[in-house]
């Protein structure tokens, strides 16, 4: 009942007014510490029921700082706080699933045109390590998990209710992932949903804030055009099976928005040896290497932040032999601009919602 209790609470403090919100107040560098509860959301697969036995309650503490914006992407996103975060979640099954430790920087992203601090869209990715993982003889029914380091990505709406210009309350609600890219099986990954809240506590005075400087928004006219070459590893059923390498070719032609967005659309050609593995084993058998190759069109989305990028794709098969995943694929990675040509590339290849491969790549923009 307290847990219940809790919720309306939370909404309450998620959705308040702010009785403060001054520059002064916000140029700050903060620690907090957060409470999370909430549960595993289930993936509807056969074993997975006697894996979740509990709610999972969870500690967070953080470092952030809101940027004085002197650069221009930081004015773009009305100067978004900026951290990282120390993530330690109990699964509620010590045995099967033991423990998440994560590690992650984060942006919290103003979802109001303006420097007013109400409402954040809060995103992160990093590293977790989970001590308990799937062993063949010791614990052959953790579906979730194959190894001890795994990829964590954190998503969740936020609040900041300032009860001075030294303290104040954070309220969320959101999503933390946690899955190793299929790198190695099993991998159905843990998805945690949560509510969360806590303090902060600022650690230091107000910071100027710069002018915002002006931005040349010739350079957001035109298409460009960008070629991806990128190499993964995949690991065939059942858990403890050979790993195969897999090579991608991509090319999008984008338009730039503006300075955070730009949309496209593309080829992919992929080359993945899993394939051959799995057809061999539904007794299909390919006359030449050729025929391993997939051909996919897709259309995609790019966050832009400064030199960094989230990108998002989606995409259809227009040739392949491999069915087993359907048709549909779709990608979500990072990508840092090295330079006005030069990209370097991470991201996951996904079927629906299973993880294939993570491909790691470079770039080249025209």
């Amino acid at each position: 009942m307290r847990g219940k209790a809790l919720i309306p609470l939370l909404a309450i403090l998620i959705f308040s007014r702010q009785s403060i919100g001054q520059d002064s107040i916000r140029s700050r560098s903060w620690i907090s510490v957060n409470v999370h509860y909430g549960i595993i959301l289930p993936v509807y697969t056969e074993g997975m029921n006697v894996l979740i036995k509990a709610h999972v309650p969870a500690l967070e503490g953080d470092y952030l700082f809101k940027p004085t914006g002197n650069k221009v992407w930081q004015q773009d996103y009305h100067c978004g706080e900026t951290g990282i975060a120390f993530f330690y979640a109990w699964m509620g099954n010590p045995a099967q699933l033991g423990n998440e430790i994560g590690l992650y920087p984060f942006i919290n992203f103003h979802l109001q045109r303006s420097y007013r601090e109400k409402l954040y869209l809060r995103t992160g990715i990093g590293l977790a390590y989970l001590p308990v993982t799937f062993n063949q003889e010791t614990n052959h029914k953790d579906i979730l998990i194959g190894t001890h380091i795994n990829t964590i990505i954190n998503i969740r709406l936020t609040n900041h209710y300032y009860l001075s210009d030294k303290l104040r309350i954070e309220t969320g609600f959101g999503i933390t992932h946690c899955s190793n890219g299929s790198f190695k099986t099993p991998n159905l990954g843990i998805n945690l949903i949560t509510l969360n809240t806590g303090l902060s506590y600022s650690i230091d005075g107000p910071k100027n804030v710069a002018i915002k400087p002006h931005i040349d928004t010739n350079k957001y006219n035109g298409i460009s055009h960008e070629f991806y070459a990128a190499i993964g590893i995949s690991e065939v059923e059942p858990p403890g099976g050979n790993q195969y390498g897999a090579v991608t070719f991509s090319y999008t032609a984008y338009h730039t928005i503006n300075a955070k967005s730009k949309i496209g659309g593309g080829i992919d050609v992929f080359y993945n040896n899993a394939n051959k593995v799995n057809l061999a084993n539904d007794s299909i058998h390919l006359n030449s290497p050729i025929e391993n190759t997939q051909i996919g069109i897709k259309a995609g989305y790019e966050l832009t932040i400064g030199k960094l990028a989230l990108p998002i794709e989606v995409g259809a098969y227009a040739y392949t032999k491999s069915t087993g995943h359907g048709y549909e694929y779709n990608r979500l990675g990072i990508r840092y601009y090295i330079n006005e040509h030069l990209i370097a590339n991470i991201s996951l290849l996904a079927h629906f919602a299973s993880a294939d491969y993570v491909e790691w790549g470079l770039g080249y923009k025209l």
